[in-house]
């Protein structure tokens, strides 16, 4: 595919997400502060542990930026491959969850601190007023135990062509939020071709089940045609592992 085509689907895939209300935006640090009160990061995140080697950090998103995550220790910077990340929306504002590996090089000391920065791509294209680096606090790890479970999907029961049903355990822990998450094919009129792009469904408390409408149109290629559902939750501010996540997939 033509390197040109490539870039649109990404653009495309991308922006349908990370462009949502409350996405693409991060909290500038203020010129000023006032009252002699430090100023506030330019990224706004927070971390946990979600086991010995992974840690989750929530943060902000400003489009514009390359994003890493550093354990810091020692005033030494040592930045984190990462295992998995997505954009959530949580509590109708679009977050970055990106999940790293703390082990990675032999590494068996767990961070007690960790800070997210990001470098400005392609910064000629920018005024030089805008900041080239921007930096979280440093931030302390909570337990893991702060890190909600999500439900597993039981079945996905086609109700008839176009529908299908998709069900799941109940929720535990109480969670601020239940997502029931779907891929399936989007048309995108802008550069004309089918696109895989995946949705996130809020669901009600205590629901164990919803209807999805399918894509069928037969325009659709073959290897954009699956659809797959999986759960997520979210409390206080974390999302359930992201790592554990196993879509169940059916054919339209």
């Amino acid at each position: 595919m033509p390197p040109r085509i490539t870039t649109a689907i990404v653009t495309c895939a991308l922006g349908l997400v990370a462009l949502a209300p409350g996405a693409g935006t991060a909290a500038a640090a203020p010129a000023g502060p006032a009252g002699g009160a430090s100023p506030r990061p330019a990224v706004d995140a927070r971390a946990a542990a979600v086991d010995r080697c992974s840690y989750q950090v929530v943060r902000s998103d400003d489009s514009r930026y390359v994003y890493s995550v550093s354990a810091v220790t020692g005033g030494v910077a040592r930045e984190l491959p990462v295992q998995k990340e997505d954009f959530v929306r949580l509590a109708g504002e679009w977050r970055k969850v990106t999940q790293v590996d703390a082990c990675t090089g032999g590494q068996g000391q767990a961070p007690t601190t960790l800070r997210v920065t990001g470098k400005l791509d392609n910064p000629d294209g920018y005024d030089s007023s805008v900041p080239r680096t921007i930096r979280s606090s440093d931030l302390r790890p909570a337990p893991s135990s702060v890190i909600p479970v999500a439900p597993v999907v039981t079945s996905v029961d086609r109700l008839d062509a176009a529908t299908v049903r998709v069900a799941w355990k109940p929720a535990q822990g109480s969670p601020d939020q239940v997502m029931l998450m779907e891929r399936k094919p989007l048309y995108s009129s802008e550069i004309g071709i089918w696109v895989p792009h995946t949705y996130q469904r809020d669901v009600q408390p205590g629901a164990t089940s919803a209807d999805r409408r399918l894509e069928r149109d037969s325009g659709i290629p073959a290897d954009v045609r699956t659809h797959s559902y999986w759960m997520r939750v979210a409390k206080g501010g974390f999302v359930s592992d992201l790592r554990t996540e196993k879509p169940v997939t059916v054919q339209p």
